[in-house]
């Protein structure tokens, strides 16, 4: 029998015998979603100091969850084998890993580049195996929405139990400013805007494959919870996904479809990054923008460039450089680039990180790839449901990284959403060339 990853599988009948191995497939993918998704402290407390303290030397009980997971994710790897890993073995794919074992070796702080490195295998691990465990298309679904129905379902009652956890409060130590916007599991509003509108593209596809109620009832309240956490670029990003992957539909031309996901973000990028980098856009932007500062967002770019510009080629090491400036005080005290912790645009951040090559490879492997990948599958106008979900939450992900790091962080839940559609469209452009013994569980 030829080896199918668990997406690519056609539903089939369980027989009794393998019910004991469907729920270890169960709960080996809700561990590895409620790890990623969540992670060691849900319902922050925004007015606790040691929540505002220094995070330099990571959350042990993410560390504890990450480790449970490598095991639950190398279990399921190995049990797949070597044939079912073929074929993410593409060029952009090694190349990015090599290079990032570069980065790390000319790191500025290189043990911090190691351990930063060291996570992300695992949650790159986590993402294959999460892929990999599921017995068809329907238990993907299934534990997948079902998840994340929780999750918002916990979301939505951390705002009657305990309303000063599950949104920003005037007393909150950082950012007080945001009192009143929803932020239910998760410890900031953005990053809750970014999980609800994710969770919203999820409960679609549960509604496509079958569970419409269910589905329905997912999108709606995540569309509802997004709202209410304020996340300006989340709320505005999300509708605009449905109907840039909706226009993909009208057309399976390469040419089209390239230009309706891709173009969008190369504007987006101009209007935003450009309005730093070349003074003319600067000044278009400043004349037709209510906040052509993008919430702060240009100073901390300025001076992202400025540095990237330092070390062009492999940049500061991989997870360093903010480690290095924030944590030991390197950035001028006099603005608010000394508080952050990123360069809130993950294509900047990529460039600082591992340089001009590494945001180069990862266009390649990010963004130019999966289109490759989506037309490698569905030349057609149709896409079935499991290649729009992977195409939403993909073109979701790389426009939202135009104004939050999200590339490479091991501990983001969307970055984990991103490998997890990016290796998945991958994975349905090459299921039926992926060869080798039986197909195991």
């Amino acid at each position: 029998m030829s080896m199918t990853t668990g997406v690519a599988t056609p539903p089939t009948p369980v027989p009794l015998h393998t019910q004991g191995t469907d729920a270890l497939r169960v709960v080996a993918m809700a561990t590895i979603l409620l790890v990623m998704l969540v992670g060691a402290n849900p319902f922050h407390d925004g007015t606790a100091p040691e929540n505002a303290a220094s995070g330099a030397g990571g959350n042990l009980g993410n560390q504890i969850l990450f480790l449970i997971m490598g095991g639950v994710a190398g279990t399921i790897l190995v049990a797949r084998g070597r044939a079912a890993l073929r074929p993410l073995a593409s060029l952009p794919v090694l190349l990015m890993l090599a290079w990032l074992a570069v980065s790390t070796g000319l790191s500025i702080e290189p043990l911090v580049s190691a351990r930063r490195l060291v996570s992300l295998v695992i949650m790159t691990a986590a993402a294959v195996a999460f892929l990999l465990a599921a017995r068809d298309t329907r238990q993907f679904a299934t534990v997948l929405g079902a998840t994340t129905l929780g999750i918002v379902a916990l979301s939505y009652l951390g705002l009657v139990l305990v309303p000063e956890r599950a949104m920003h409060t005037a007393l909150d130590i950082i950012e007080p400013e945001h009192a009143g916007s929803w932020r239910g599991l998760y410890p900031h509003k953005n990053a809750a805007g970014a999980a609800m509108g994710a969770f919203v593209f999820i409960g679609l596809f549960w509604a496509g494959m079958g569970q419409r109620v269910l589905g329905i009832l997912l999108a709606v309240a995540a569309a509802i919870f997004l709202v209410f956490t304020k996340a300006k670029t989340s709320v505005a990003i999300a509708p605009a996904v449905l109907v840039l992957t909706w226009l993909c539909t009208l057309s399976g031309a390469t040419l089209w479809r390239r230009l309706v996901l891709l173009v969008p973000l190369c504007v987006l990028l101009t209007l935003t990054v450009g309005s730093v980098l070349v003074p003319q856009v600067g000044a278009f932007v400043a004349n037709v923008a209510s906040d052509p500062t993008f919430t702060g967002r240009t100073e901390i770019w300025a001076f992202a460039a400025d540095n990237i510009a330092r070390r062009p080629i492999a940049g500061y090491g991989y997870g360093a450089f903010w480690e290095s400036v924030f944590y030991g005080g390197g950035a001028d005290a006099a603005t608010w680039v000394n508080r952050a912790t990123d360069a809130h645009d993950g294509y900047l951040n990529t460039a600082l990180e591992s340089g001009l090559v590494g945001l180069a490879l990862t266009a390649w492997w990010l963004v130019w790839a999966p289109v490759t990948d989506l037309q490698s599958r569905s030349a057609g106008r149709r896409l079935d449901p499991l290649a729009m979900l992977f195409l939403r939450l993909w073109l979701f992900a790389i426009l939202v990284a135009v104004f939050e790091s999200v590339f490479y962080q091991a501990t983001n839940g969307l970055y984990f959403l991103l490998v997890v559609s990016v290796l998945g469209l991958r994975y349905l452009a090459r299921a039926r060339v992926i060869a080798g013994g039986e197909d195991r569980p």
